[in-house]
C-alpha cells in the first residue's frame, strides 16, 4: 500500500506527496512534528501538518531570507535568527564571514533535536562554534536583545505562538534590538491566499523601519508554490545597485543555488495586484 502526506488549505488547495517511510513523529510541548522520507523530493518537515520544509525546493526560502538583508549591511557580525530550528537560515547566515555570532531562538528544542538527527543537509552548520541556540519564546527574548546588525524571523504562520511575532509590538522591539545600521527579513506567507498578512506586516514594518520591501520566492511545496518574504534596513536601502550586490557577493565567497544579486533585484518587483493592495 503506497503511502501519502496531504495538505489541504481552507482557501482550496492542496499538496500530495508520496512517501517512503515515516522518520520521526513526535508531539512536543508546544506542537506535533513529522519527518517524511519522500519518494522523490527528499526529506519533508511537518509541523502541525504543515509543509515547513522539504529538501527539493528549501533552499530558494532560506537563500533568499538570508542574502538579501545580509548583502545590504556592510559587515554584519552578530545576527539573530527568530526560530528556523531545522538549521536552514542558520546555514546560509554563517556563509558570510564577517558573522562572528548567530543566536537561533526556537522555542521548540524538538524541532532542533528532529533535524540534527535526521536532516545534516539543513541543519549541519547548527554544531559551528559561531552558533548559540537558545530555548526561549523569541518575543519575550526580542524585548531585552540589544546589538544586531541583522535578525531573520523565519516563523510558521501568524497562529498558536507564532502570532505574536506579526504584532506592532514585537516589530518595535525587534528595531530596538538592531544596530543603526540594522537589517531583517521575515516570511509574510503566500500573495494569493494570505495578502493580508503581506500588507499587515509591510504597513507595521513601515512604522519602525526606514527602508521596507517585500519580495516574491517561488516554494513550490509552500501554498500556491509562490511565497513573500519582507525585508527592512535601517542603513541602506534594499534595493542596491547590481554591480555593489555582485561586488560584495564576490568579495564574501558565496555559493548559492537560487540567490544571486541579479534575482535579489528581480525578487523586488511585485505584479500589480501586490503593489495595489500595498
Amino acid at each position: 500500500m503506497e503511502l501519502w502526506f496531504e495538505e489541504s488549505t481552507p482557501e482550496g488547495w492542496g499538496l500530495k506527496v508520496r512517501l517512503e517511510r515515516t522518520l520521526e513523529s513526535v508531539q512536543s510541548q508546544f506542537q506535533r512534528i513529522d519527518l517524511y522520507q519522500t519518494s522523490g523530493m527528499g526529506k519533508l518537515l511537518v509541523i502541525d501538518g504543515k509543509v515547513q520544509l522539504c529538501e527539493l525546493d528549501e533552499f530558494t526560502y532560506h537563500e533568499m531570507l538570508a542574502h538579501v538583508p545580509l548583502l545590504c549591511h556592510p559587515a554584519p557580525r552578530r545576527v539573530m535568527v527568530v526560530g528556523g530550528g531545522d538549521g536552514g537560515t542558520v546555514r546560509e547566515v554563517l556563509a558570510h564571514p564577517s558573522v562572528e555570532r548567530a543566536v537561533l531562538v526556537e522555542i521548540d528544542p524538538e524541532v532542533v533535536r528532529v533535524c540534527r538527527e535526521h536532516l545534516p543537509t539543513v541543519s549541519g552548520r547548527l554544531s559551528d562554534p559561531r552558533v548559540e541556540i537558545v530555548a526561549a519564546d523569541a518575543a519575550e527574548y526580542m524585548r531585552t536583545a540589544r546589538d544586531f546588525d541583522a535578525i531573520v524571523v523565519d516563523s510558521s504562520d501568524p497562529v498558536g505562538p507564532s502570532e505574536v511575532l506579526f504584532s506592532g509590538e514585537f516589530y518595535s522591539d525587534l528595531r530596538q534590538a538592531l544596530t543603526p545600521q540594522g537589517v531583517m527579513a521575515m516570511q509574510s506567507g503566500s500573495p494569493f491566499f494570505y495578502l493580508d498578512q503581506i500588507v499587515g506586516a509591510v504597513r507595521g514594518l513601515k512604522e519602525q523601519f526606514r527602508h521596507v520591501r517585500p519580495l516574491i520566492v517561488p516554494v513550490p511545496t509552500y501554498p500556491s508554490g509562490t511565497w513573500s518574504l519582507v525585508a527592512a534596513s535601517l542603513g541602506e536601502d534594499l534595493g542596491l545597485g547590481v554591480e555593489e550586490l555582485v561586488r560584495r557577493y564576490r568579495e564574501r565567497g558565496l555559493r548559492t543555488r537560487w540567490y544571486s544579486p541579479q534575482m535579489h533585484l528581480a525578487s523586488l518587483a511585485l505584479p500589480p495586484f501586490l503593489e495595489q493592495a500595498l
